[in-house]
């Protein structure tokens, strides 16, 4: 089974990705769970409602953006890809 086909049956997840336990990511991120029980055991009770919605809308707004790093990304690999193959067979570019 290739890349794309295991792509398409799911067996690759590009948003899953292990993350080192020292790197810079794995710090903050623990700084940043710890941060969020910290506020929550601080906040008043009529508060806390609040911050779950605002940490609910964070957290859509932060996968959009990963969805959209993706696809960039994903975007910029191909185009340097084809540019890529296009140099080495000596093509040129359709519609120049």
């Amino acid at each position: 089974m290739n890349t794309i086909e295991k792509l398409y049956y799911g067996h690759i997840h590009p948003h899953e990705k292990l993350v080192d336990s020292e790197s810079r990511f794995a710090v903050l991120q623990d700084l940043l769970v710890s941060s969020d029980e910290d506020l929550t055991r601080l906040l008043p009770e009529n508060c806390k409602g609040a911050y779950e919605s605002f940490k609910a809308v964070y957290d859509e707004m932060y996968a959009t953006a990963q969805v959209e790093a993706f696809a960039d990304g994903f975007s910029l690999g191909l185009r340097l890809g084809v540019e890529s193959f296009d140099r080495e067979t000596g093509q040129k570019k359709r519609g120049t």
